[in-house]
C-alpha cells in the first residue's frame, strides 16, 4: 500500500505542469531576435545597395529629332538646300571618376547597417538587463520582507504580553503595530514598482513572455574580458560597434574629399547628329550631313568653388576623426569608471557576507530576549530588527548592483560578446576596421 502511494505521488509530481520562467538569457535572446528595428535596418541596407548600383551608371543618352530650315512660304521639304530632317544623339560623361566614387560611398553607407544592428543589439541587451535585474531585485526583496514579517509580529506579541504584565506601556504596543503597518506599506509600494517594471519589459518582449515569473537565483554574470587584462580591454573597446561606425563615417567623408578632387577635372558631353536632305526639285541628289561635337567644362577659376568645396570636405573628414577619438576616450573612461565601481561593490559585499549580517542577527536576538525579559526598551529591539532587515535588503541590492555594473561593462566590450557575435546582426568580419 505504501509503495502504491509512493508511486502515485511520484507520478503526480512528474505530470504537474512546469511553470515557465523568464530567465535573463532567454529574455535577451528573444528581444534581439524579435527586434523590429533590426528588420527595418535590413530593408534600408538593401535599398542603399540598390542605390549604389544605380549611382554608378552613366546617365541615359538623349535623342534629338528635328526638322530644320523648313521654308515658310511653301513648307516644301525639297525647296531649300538647308532643309533637313535631323536625328541626334548625346551622352553626358561626369567629371573624372565621380560615378565610381559615389557608388563606393553609397556602398560604404550600406556597410554601416550591420554595425548599426550590432550596436542596437548591444543596447537592447544592456537596457533589458538593467530592467530585468531591477525587477529581480524587487522580487527578491519582497520575498525577504514577507518572510521576515514574523519578526515584527513577534515583537507585537511580546509587547502585548509585557503590557498585560505591566512591564511595558501602551505606546510600545502601538509602536510595534506601526512597524507592521510600515512594513505592509513598503511591500505595497515595491509591488507597484515591480508591476511598472513588468510593463517596461513589454518594450522588448511580447506580453506572454514579459508576464512570466523570474527565476529565484540571481544569474552569475561575469565580465567578457578579465578586468586586470588592460590590453584586452583596450582592444575590445576600440572595436566597439559605435566606434566602428565612426570609423566608417571617416571613410565616407574621405569619399567626399575625392569627389571634390574630381571637380577639378572637366566633364564633357558627346553629341552626334545626322541630317537628311531630300533631292533637288530637278532630281539632282543632295548630300546628307553628319555632325559631331564635344562640349566640356573649363574649371579655370577654382578658388571660390572647387577649392572651397574641397576645403569643406576636408574639414568634415577631420571633424569625423575628432569625433571618433573623443568617443574612444569617453568609452575608455566609462569602462574604467565601471571597473572601479565593480571593485568597490565587491569589497562591500565581502563585508556583508563575512561578518556584518551575523553580528546584526546576534544583536537582534539579544535585544529581543532582553525586551522579553523587560531588561531593555522597545526602541532598542525595534532598531535592531530594522537594522538587520535593512542590512539584508542592502546585501540583495549590492548583489544586483554588481550584476548591473557587469552588464554595463559588457556593453563596452560588445565587440567580443558571444551573444551578439552569434546573432545575424553582428559578425567579426563586418566590424574589422
Amino acid at each position: 500500500m505504501k509503495i502504491r502511494s509512493f508511486l502515485l505521488a511520484v507520478f503526480a509530481a512528474t505530470t504537474l505542469p512546469v511553470k515557465a520562467e523568464l530567465s535573463l538569457e532567454s529574455a535577451i535572446q528573444s528581444a534581439i531576435k524579435n527586434d523590429h528595428w533590426a528588420q527595418s535596418s535590413v530593408h534600408q541596407e538593401q535599398a542603399l545597395r540598390q542605390q549604389a548600383i544605380a549611382s554608378g551608371q552613366l546617365p541615359d543618352p538623349k535623342m534629338r529629332l528635328a526638322l530644320a530650315n523648313l521654308p515658310t512660304d511653301s513648307f516644301d521639304f525639297d525647296q531649300e538646300n538647308m532643309t533637313q530632317l535631323q536625328l541626334g544623339l548625346s551622352q553626358q560623361f561626369p567629371r573624372g571618376d565621380s560615378l565610381q566614387i559615389r557608388q563606393q560611398q553609397l556602398s560604404q553607407k550600406a556597410d554601416k547597417a550591420p554595425l548599426q544592428r550590432a550596436l542596437r543589439a548591444a543596447q537592447v541587451k544592456q537596457q533589458l538587463s538593467m530592467n530585468w535585474l531591477k525587477l529581480h531585485r524587487l522580487e527578491v526583496q519582497l520575498r525577504l520582507l514577507e518572510n521576515n514579517r514574523y519578526l515584527f509580529q513577534e515583537l507585537v506579541e511580546i509587547s502585548r504580553a509585557n503590557f498585560r504584565s505591566g512591564k511595558a506601556r501602551r505606546f510600545e504596543v502601538i509602536d510595534a503595530e506601526l512597524q507592521i503597518t510600515r512594513l505592509n506599506d513598503r511591500i505595497t509600494r515595491m509591488r507597484q514598482q515591480a508591476a511598472s517594471l513588468r510593463g517596461e519589459l513589454q518594450r522588448w518582449l511580447p506580453e506572454t513572455l514579459s508576464g512570466e515569473a523570474l527565476p529565484t537565483p540571481l544569474p552569475e554574470l561575469k565580465p567578457l574580458v578579465a578586468v586586470n587584462d588592460n590590453d584586452a580591454l583596450r582592444s575590445a573597446v576600440q572595436r566597439h560597434p559605435q566606434l566602428q561606425l565612426l570609423e566608417r563615417d571617416i571613410n565616407i567623408r574621405q569619399r567626399d574629399v575625392e569627389l571634390a578632387d574630381q571637380a577639378y577635372k572637366p566633364g564633357f558631353r558627346l553629341e552626334s547628329s545626322y541630317g537628311f536632305r531630300d533631292d533637288m526639285p530637278d532630281g539632282r541628289d543632295r548630300a546628307d550631313f553628319f555632325s559631331v561635337a564635344v562640349t566640356f567644362d573649363l574649371p579655370l577659376f577654382p578658388e571660390k568653388r572647387q577649392d572651397a568645396r574641397r576645403n569643406a570636405a576636408v574639414q568634415q573628414r577631420e571633424a569625423a576623426r575628432s569625433d571618433r577619438l573623443l568617443s574612444l576616450r569617453e568609452y575608455q573612461a566609462q569602462l574604467q569608471q565601471a571597473l572601479a565601481n565593480l571593485e568597490g561593490v565587491e569589497q562591500r559585499l565581502a563585508i556583508y557576507d563575512k561578518a556584518f549580517l551575523r553580528q546584526l542577527r546576534a544583536k537582534r536576538q539579544s535585544a529581543t530576549q532582553s525586551y522579553a525579559a523587560a531588561d531593555s526598551r522597545f526602541s532598542d529591539v525595534a532598531a535592531a530588527a530594522l537594522g538587520e532587515l535593512e542590512a539584508k535588503m542592502m546585501q540583495i541590492q549590492l548583489r544586483h548592483q554588481r550584476a548591473q555594473i557587469i552588464s554595463n561593462i559588457n556593453f563596452w566590450l560588445a565587440a567580443v560578446d558571444p551573444v551578439l557575435s552569434s546573432s545575424d546582426s553582428f559578425s567579426a568580419s563586418e566590424v574589422t576596421p
